[in-house]
């Protein structure tokens, strides 16, 4: 009901372009209100008008840096576990979930060891866990040839860099692509590698200097790029296209030694995030955000296929971006507590004056 209520103010049959039209409009006002549409791996002009939220909250609230880099709230968070009782395994990969009928009873690892369990949390990639960890047969709604059949997000092309020295650049830098349009309809419906990309750059080095050794920087540059049903040959243009990337890096930063500066670099493309990451079609963002795969139409926290097995991540409700991602493990984490009678702070309200 509380959805239903919400529906007036949705923007329903526009998009975010055009719903920031409504405030805004200067051409390149517009643009760089949309880059927040990359959160989810869209186009701005495809993304729905509910989003318009982002650009909101981001210039109303402010961006918050996490002091030694994001893996830290996953590391206070293992301490939390650990501090009431809990183990954390690691590097033990699932083959499978085991199931009886529909009820998950636990999972079967690589190793061969069944571990048991009272209820299952998956936090895998959605598409990619139902397609590899469900038994056949046992899925209608989410089988995998109806999973190939949905909408997915871009992916990303990757560059961690160790710089030496201090860079002139601010903690975020976004650089759109001279034809933005026509670099979001190569990604997201020709799939094909773009000449003129867009990137953003992050140098959170000058915010938090211990991301990196003394006297060095931490950068990373992500690029929006085609995700793996396209047909792009990674393997022959990981090498080029990175190429490419500094390039324009150089050009459009000024930054003219930044190559000689290069102590250590690890890329990740599309095809890596695939194989390694074992992300369905190297859709980083997970499934795409279009009014059918929304909100609640995305698959269910309390999984609707099985029982005892909840979701959390991206590919469910309520959607991609990392505190979107935290407030999924949020909402399962409560319909776990419910369940079993263990009481649970409320949500907090936002502070009613940005």
């Amino acid at each position: 009901m509380t959805l239903l209520k919400a529906v007036p103010a949705l923007g329903i049959g526009r998009s975010l372009y055009q719903n920031l039209g409504r405030y805004f409009k200067p051409e390149k006002l517009k643009l760089s209100f949309t880059f927040q549409a990359k959160y989810l791996g869209m186009s701005p002009w495809e993304c729905p008008a509910l989003f318009t939220m982002l650009p909101y909250i981001e210039h109303a609230y402010g961006v918050e840096h996490v002091m030694g880099g994001l893996n830290q709230i996953s590391e206070a968070m293992a301490r939390v576990v650990k501090e009431h009782g809990g183990k954390i395994h690691l590097s033990c990969p699932v083959r499978s979930l085991v199931l009886d009928g529909r009820r998950v009873t636990g999972v079967l690892l690589e190793s061969g060891e069944t571990v048991a369990a009272d209820e299952v949390i998956i936090n895998a990639d959605f598409a990619h866990a139902m397609s590899h960890l469900v038994p056949k047969g046992k899925l209608k709604k989410y089988t995998p040839k109806k999973l190939a059949k949905k909408q997915y997000s871009c992916s990303t092309f990757m560059l961690y860099l160790g710089v030496e020295g201090k860079l002139p650049l601010d903690h975020h830098t976004i650089f759109f692509a001279k034809d933005y349009k026509s670099n979001l309809h190569d990604i997201s419906t020709r799939k094909v590698l773009s000449n003129d990309i867009s990137f953003y750059i992050q140098n959170a080095s000058v915010t938090d200097p211990s991301l990196a050794p003394e006297g060095k920087s931490a950068l990373y540059i992500l690029v929006p790029a085609p995700n793996q049903s396209g047909s792009v040959d990674w393997a022959a243009e990981k090498e080029s296209f990175k190429n490419h990337v500094l390039d324009l890096v150089v050009e459009r930063t000024g930054i003219k030694d930044l190559r000689s500066r290069i102590v250590v670099e690890r890329v990740i493309t599309p095809l890596n995030w695939e194989q390694d990451g074992l992300i369905y079609q190297g859709a980083t963002f997970n499934l795409a955000h279009t009014f059918s795969q929304l909100l609640y139409l995305r698959p269910r926290n309390k999984f609707e296929e099985l029982d005892h097995c909840y979701l959390v991540g991206g590919g469910t409700h309520p959607g991609s971006g990392l505190p979107t991602i935290y407030e999924s493990a949020r909402i399962s984490s409560n319909l776990l507590c419910k369940k079993h009678g263990v009481p649970f702070p409320p949500v907090p309200a936002l502070p009613a004056k940005a």
